[in-house]
């Protein structure tokens, strides 16, 4: 199926973009990333092409999506050759993550998968190796999918998004950047800069797991994250997330109240994992049933939280050896 017809534009500065989506700003302007969504949803008319005279026999299958994207793109603006956009950096108790870093990055990255380990998880086991080559971490955040492998785990960790405009910049939560499949809170002249994390000073774990029906190139039917903190063997901080359970990626604080001032052990992480499962509200579809997607949440959720005490655990014999 061929693209619809549109500008493509290259700017190789944030001030640039920025200048080009203010002059632009009453135009239909899409950002691009890795493009390995955007160019897809165009060929799949989830992006309507309304100047095509067969668009009426795509109708039924078109999937939901923002309401700003019904109409394709007059113009396709590139952040690839932004240099200010990639990397990983450490900063005092930070790590900070361009938007335009690839999956591989994250995957690669050796501070990734000692500090901030389940967004490790979730980027190995994002598509295939030509997806995660291609596919960026900002792209798979506004994306703003339900089960979208990095932001499962992001919403676990605490991520904070960092969002830039000609007015200036705005961090947010990313607990409150998806508003639903495909819709965020981010403006049409925004651009996501980068992805913050604080670290804590105590010992720590966080795991990501995905269930999915084939190994590889699968959508999740299920997914779990968690991050929790330990102080002197107490649970002092706990968040529990879930993927493809909610419109959104979901945030379960029941769950995580229930470890705080507590050890991790066998008996309380069962608890959390079965208070996850009556928060998840999942659909049945081809993936999956909503019965079967419920009982998996509460598998996943014990086994996530097991692997974080693991690691936790593992963390503070490292740090003792050293």
């Amino acid at each position: 199926m061929r693209l619809p017809k549109f500008d493509y534009l290259s700017p190789t500065s944030l001030t640039e973009a920025l200048e080009i989506m203010g002059g632009y700003k009453n135009r239909r302007l899409k950002l691009l990333g890795g493009g390995t969504d955007l160019l897809v949803d165009l060929r799949d008319k989830v992006i309507l092409d309304v100047h095509n005279p067969h668009n009426q026999e795509h109708r039924c299958h078109i999937k939901p999506v923002q309401s700003a994207f019904n109409e394709p793109p007059e113009y396709l603006l590139s952040l690839s050759r932004i240099a200010d956009l990639r990397g990983i950096r450490s900063e005092g108790n930070k790590i900070i993550i361009g938007a335009m870093t690839t999956i591989t990055d994250l995957e690669r990255s050796d501070i990734v998968k000692k500090k901030l380990s389940g967004l490790h998880d979730g980027a190995w086991q994002l598509g295939s190796p030509l997806v995660r080559n291609r596919g960026t971490y900002g792209g798979n955040l506004c994306n703003a999918r339900p089960a979208a492998d990095t932001a499962i785990p992001t919403m676990a960790l605490g991520g904070k998004l960092v969002l830039i405009s000609k007015r200036g910049e705005r961090t947010v939560e990313h607990d409150d950047f998806v508003l639903g499949p495909g819709n965020t809170i981010i403006m049409p002249d925004e651009i996501l800069k980068e992805i913050i994390f604080d670290l804590p000073d105590v010992q720590y774990g966080s795991a990501y797991i995905k269930l999915a029906n084939r190994k590889a190139l699968e959508i999740s039917v299920v997914g779990a994250a968690a991050s929790v903190i330990i102080k002197d063997g107490i649970v002092i901080s706990a968040r529990i997330t879930l993927g493809a359970v909610a419109p959104k990626p979901l945030l379960v604080p029941e769950a995580g109240q229930l470890l705080l001032d507590r050890e991790l052990t066998d008996d309380n992480i069962e608890k959390a994992a079965k208070t996850a499962s009556k928060k998840a509200k999942p659909i049945t579809d081809h993936r999956g049933g909503a019965t079967y997607r419920t009982s998996m949440v509460e598998v996943l959720t014990k086994r996530a939280l097991m692997i974080c005490r693991a690691r936790a655990l593992n963390a503070e014999r490292m740090e003792a050896s050293s």
